[in-house]
């Protein structure tokens, strides 16, 4: 039992905010934050994992990313991506000729960053795998990514039901942990997205558990690219669960540069 006095005085009172990643989160109220759920909504191939590796890269802090959607070799080219420019075909060529030097870059930019690629962990598995984390570094992660929440297997439960189990489950592991663990999931395709779609468009009945939903979606406006987000649930901040409120990101998928839009 504990006192809001002693919480906060305490350096983990839950809550914290990761680093901001983009200037446009800020502005739109859009804080992932420690010791809750995110939830990152879209259609297959909108740009989920994308997003979530945007966050995690830039925000240096200790990372358990269970990627079971993507395996290890897609996820290397990915990440060389983002952190140099070079698009997803030429960084498989680099790392299949310079594998050294790929290894060294990783290690000097993005070793806070563990990873599983389990293709349908359970969360038995999940816990060992956290257990694993706190043994090795003597701390929890900051950050906990589970792409995606469709893959986690729930022993006993139907889909939608499993799902839901899920949810209270990473709820109790984000408190547990302090840590701000961030769901990929996906949504109904058969609702229009303007260009993102609203709130009712998350499949599974899974909108109750998390402080913030952001649902995502792409738009090419005189052939540049931008990933839309929209807030369509907040605890913390502004949220239209519609949909049509959203901030653009400059977003090239080929070299997973995903970015602030400046103006010249």
């Amino acid at each position: 039992m504990r006192t809001l006095q002693r919480a906060v005085r305490s350096k983990n009172t839950g809550g914290e905010p990761i680093p901001p990643v983009f200037k446009c989160f800020k502005d739109m109220d859009i804080v992932v934050r420690r010791s809750e759920l995110t939830l990152i909504a879209g259609t297959p191939g909108a740009g989920k994992s994308s997003l979530a590796l945007a966050l995690v890269a830039h925000a240096k802090m200790p990372t358990f990313y269970l990627s079971a959607d993507t395996n290890a070799h897609t996820m290397s080219m990915r990440m060389y991506s983002m952190l140099t420019g070079k698009t997803q075909a030429e960084a498989e060529q680099i790392i299949s000729n310079n594998p050294e030097d790929v290894s060294h870059l990783f290690e000097s930019e993005c070793a806070e960053i563990r990873w599983s690629f389990d293709s349908t962990p359970s969360l038995a598995d999940l816990d060992d795998e956290i257990q694993g984390f706190e043994t090795k570094f003597g701390i929890s992660p900051s950050i906990i990514v589970i792409d995606n929440l469709m893959d986690l297997a729930i022993d006993g439960h139907e889909e939608f039901s499993g799902m839901r189990q899920a949810m209270k489950e990473l709820k109790y592991l984000a408190r547990d942990t302090n840590a701000a663990v961030i769901i990929l999931h996906h949504t109904k395709e058969g609702f229009t997205g303007t260009p993102c779609q609203p709130r009712a468009a998350v499949q599974g009945m899974v909108n109750q558990i998390p402080a913030l939903i952001l649902t995502i979606g792409q738009e090419i406006i005189d052939e540049d690219n931008y990933m839309c987000v929209a807030p369509v649930k907040n605890r913390y901040g502004r949220a239209d669960a519609s949909g049509k409120t959203f901030v653009r990101l400059a977003f090239d998928p080929a070299s997973m540069q995903l970015k602030d839009i400046t103006s010249d």
